[in-house]
């Protein structure tokens, strides 16, 4: 796979690329300078292409690439304010471990789950510099995690039966979660699916282990 390379000292991004956006002094709640925003769909489709890296570089060349954060378009209402501190907070939380869920449905002992990818994923970090994707271990922990609080089962994986991953997942990306449960309530079905196709799907045996 061909990934085109953004020279971080190349020059600014296009301003096509940022929603908003804020510079970030220590004064005003960050504990270092700093720069938070939200990418538009062009943005997100070059951060899938080029990594976290090299739009970094682009937003704020001054500054290292661990002081940049770009976050999730729901998060808009902490750049509304005219202070900062919204922001500044927003850039010092922890990093998402689990997706955004844009919506949800419940079926019996299945669920299916619209989820948002958000850039700064805990998972995503470092995962890889120039081609941003969720890796499978994380796919699986969140299926157990929303099988867990959806379907009632045990957040804990015996052993994985079959799963295949067919199409990466990465940041700005829609997809959906299919879960189900085994009538014992032993197995986990799961199945990430988009406009793309299928993503990965497989079978997860539940239960903790044995002593």
């Amino acid at each position: 796979m061909r990934v085109e390379a953004l020279d971080e000292r190349a020059g600014p991004v296009p301003e096509k690329w940022i929603v908003t956006a804020r510079r970030l002094n220590p004064g005003s709640g960050a504990g270092r300078p700093a720069w938070i925003g939200i990418l538009s769909e062009e943005g997100l489709r070059a951060l899938r292409r080029r990594g976290h890296r090299a739009l970094a570089g682009g937003c704020a060349p001054e500054l290292p690439a661990d002081a940049v954060r770009f976050v999730d378009a729901s998060h808009g209402p902490a750049f509304d304010s005219s202070s900062d501190r919204r922001a500044a907070a927003l850039f010092e939380s922890p990093f998402p471990e689990l997706p955004v869920v844009i919506a949800s449905s419940d079926g019996h002992g299945s669920a299916e789950l619209e989820l948002s990818i958000q850039p700064d994923l805990a998972c995503l970090r470092g995962h890889f510099p120039a081609l941003p994707l969720v890796p499978g271990a994380a796919q699986l922990g969140w299926a157990l995690a929303f099988a867990a609080e959806k379907l009632g089962l045990t957040p804990h994986c015996r052993a994985l039966r079959a799963v295949k991953f067919e199409r990466i997942i990465q940041p700005g990306h829609r997809v959906f979660l299919h879960i189900e449960r085994s009538r014992d309530s032993s197995i986990l079905r799961f199945r990430y699916v988009s406009g793309s196709g299928r993503h990965s799907q497989g079978r997860i045996e539940t239960g903790a282990f044995d002593g």
